[in-house]
Formats: C-alpha cells, sequence, structure tokens
C-alpha cells in the first residue's frame, strides 16, 4: 500500500500547520514531528 499526499495544506484558525506537502509512504513505521516535537505515528 501507498499513501501518497500532493500540495497538502492544512490551517487551524490563523495558523498554518501544513504547507504544501508532498510526500509518498510505502509499507513501514513512520513518524511525523511538528516543530514542538508533537506529532502521529503511522503503522
Amino acid at each position: 500500500m501507498v499513501l501518497k499526499t500532493v500540495g497538502l495544506t492544512k490551517q487551524f484558525g490563523g495558523k498554518t500547520a501544513v504547507n504544501d506537502l508532498n510526500i509518498t509512504l510505502s509499507n513501514g513505521v513512520y513518524g511525523l514531528l511538528g516543530a514542538n516535537g508533537a506529532g502521529k505515528l503511522h503503522l
């Protein structure tokens, strides 16, 4: 399985959390961290 994003942008109020993200993830374990170390784990 492959997860792919092209040009992903996410905003919360006036804050931009993700700006123009292009990424392709294949099978595996990934951790996505923000600037402050907070993040989500994808298995």
